[in-house]
């Protein structure tokens, strides 16, 4: 899924520094995620 995801930023024209920040932004996201719902998820 991340990869993927990087991979559409850079598609979009991103460089390679903001891809990788969007992608440890979304990663952040989803633990914040699993910590408030209290779940576990094989990512």
């Amino acid at each position: 899924k991340m990869r993927e995801y990087y991979d559409k930023k850079r598609e979009e024209g991103k460089p390679f520094k903001v891809a990788v920040i969007a992608c440890v932004n979304k990663l952040l996201h989803w633990i914040f995620a699993l910590l408030k719902n209290r779940t576990t998820s094989k990512i």
